[in-house]
């Protein structure tokens, strides 16, 4: 889950990553490539052995990465230092599992146009009101009545208006870890605040929009997300390695020769509630992320399920329906758009944290390389209180790259020096789609 706007956590974490130098054997018509070619394996060493990873209590860095003209387009799955911070712990596999956080959302996106297409949701589809379906609830203890007449389509967008329930829970999880949250327990803590806007006339990151979601959809098929999001992808998709986690990430694992695969995470920034410093989080409830982000996986499966988001082939969306994942609103005023509006056009001097736009459960981002280039990409990054992680992908080169730091410390040094190295890597090692189509 992104909980990037809660001061008490951290700030919104910059896009990072590692891989390893030993396959940076790039093809020969890789145009671009300098004689001085990133030794990757060096900079993930050099990243996880420097102060800035030890002040951030980040004791280890996977990372699945591919992209054209790199490895002859094969993906490459690293990884370097730790599983935890025990002296004797043993060396972090690059198939270690890991809470991805609000990267949940596009999961939850994807089974949300499934439902559309299937018919769930009626004839207006995700323009239904989340009243149409629920049949407008009055206002509780843990509804509000102004809550019904939001579209699921600006729930999934950030467009609804809805106040994020992530400040107040947070501090309840702190003196209470192993509770397990239920989605009324978490709109609760919201339940009586007003909206901050009108549904549709704004954008603010909720992750209470996907509590209601989860609602939602447990609702229209009488089970629960998790059965629809293992059933819909990870069996579709053959995710060996991933589990939406309803309490206990443990509990989640169902091959018990994964359980030690479990990466430990840190909060790692100052003490909260029964949490020292060093507390492994991973090992407590994610109850509290609910469908905003509660899902654990790898970088190996996470890269397999980027793919398949953007390839037709894997029957996980039709054109028209990705088409509708990547509409995107903007996430802030700017001189060109106001904050909730579509863009049509992206606006590259739009800074915010959020990107340039948001779709459902996806952001789109413009990144100036250091040779001159650009690229846009789409992305989410997803934070727990233990986890730093993010995927990414650029159609232009063909990039992927989904990585993860084991800790919420705000001591961000360690992100920024691979992010600037792996944006090189990206800008001499990969190859743009037409020139790879002209050899």
């Amino acid at each position: 889950m992104n909980i990037s706007h809660i001061k008490i956590i951290i700030p919104f974490f910059i896009f990072a990553a590692t891989l390893t130098g030993c396959l940076n054997n790039s093809s020969s018509n890789n145009v671009g490539a300098t004689a001085n070619k990133i030794n990757l394996q060096m900079v993930l060493n050099d990243a996880i052995n420097s102060p800035d990873a030890k002040n951030a209590y980040v004791t280890g860095i996977p990372l699945t990465f591919q992209c054209n003209g790199f490895n002859n387009n094969q993906a490459v799955s690293l990884s370097a230092g730790k599983i935890n911070l025990n002296a004797d712990a043993s060396d972090l596999p690059i198939d270690v599992i890991y809470q991805i956080g609000s990267s949940t959302k596009s999961f939850v996106a994807v089974v949300a146009l499934q439902l559309e297409a299937e018919g769930y949701f009626g004839k207006n589809g995700l323009d239904s009101t989340v009243g149409d379906i629920l049949g407008n609830p009055d206002s509780s203890t843990s509804w509000n009545v102004s809550w019904n007449k939001s579209t699921l389509r600006q729930l999934l967008n950030m467009t609804s208006g809805i106040p994020d329930c992530i400040n107040a829970v947070v501090p309840i999880y702190s003196t209470k870890p192993n509770y397990k949250f239920t989605s009324d327990e978490l709109l609760q803590l919201v339940a009586n605040k007003n909206l901050n806007f009108e549904p549709g006339q704004g954008w603010q990151y909720s992750n209470t929009n996907y509590v209601i979601m989860n609602k939602i959809i447990s609702y229209v098929t009488n089970s629960n997300i998790n059965v629809q999001v293992t059933r819909r992808i990870i069996n579709k998709l053959g995710l060996t390695h991933t589990y939406y986690v309803d309490n206990l990430p443990i509990d989640a694992i169902t091959n018990p020769m994964q359980k030690t695969l479990l990466m430990s995470g840190y909060f790692g920034s100052k003490e909260l509630g029964v949490f020292n410093f060093t507390t492994d989080l991973s090992l407590y409830s994610l109850s509290w992320a609910n469908a905003a982000g509660s899902i654990i996986s790898s970088t190996i499966d996470m890269n397999k399920y980027v793919h398949a988001l953007f390839a037709y082939k894997n029957g996980l969306l039709t054109p028209t329906q990705l088409n509708e994942l990547t509409y995107m609103v903007a996430t802030e005023n700017s001189s060109m758009y106001k904050a909730g509006q579509h863009i049509p056009v992206i606006d590259k001097a739009a800074k915010g944290p959020y990107g340039l736009g948001y779709g459902l459960g996806i952001m789109e981002f413009f990144k100036q390389l250091p040779n001159g280039h650009s690229i846009t990409y789409y992305s989410h990054g997803g934070s727990t209180i233990a986890f730093s992680s993010n995927w990414i992908y650029s159609p232009q080169k063909q990039v992927f790259a989904t990585y993860v730091f084991n800790s919420q410390s705000p001591n961000r040094q360690i992100h920024s020096a691979v992010e600037s190295k792996i944006y090189e890597k990206i800008d001499t090692d990969c190859i743009p789609n037409y020139i790879l189509k002209s050899n």
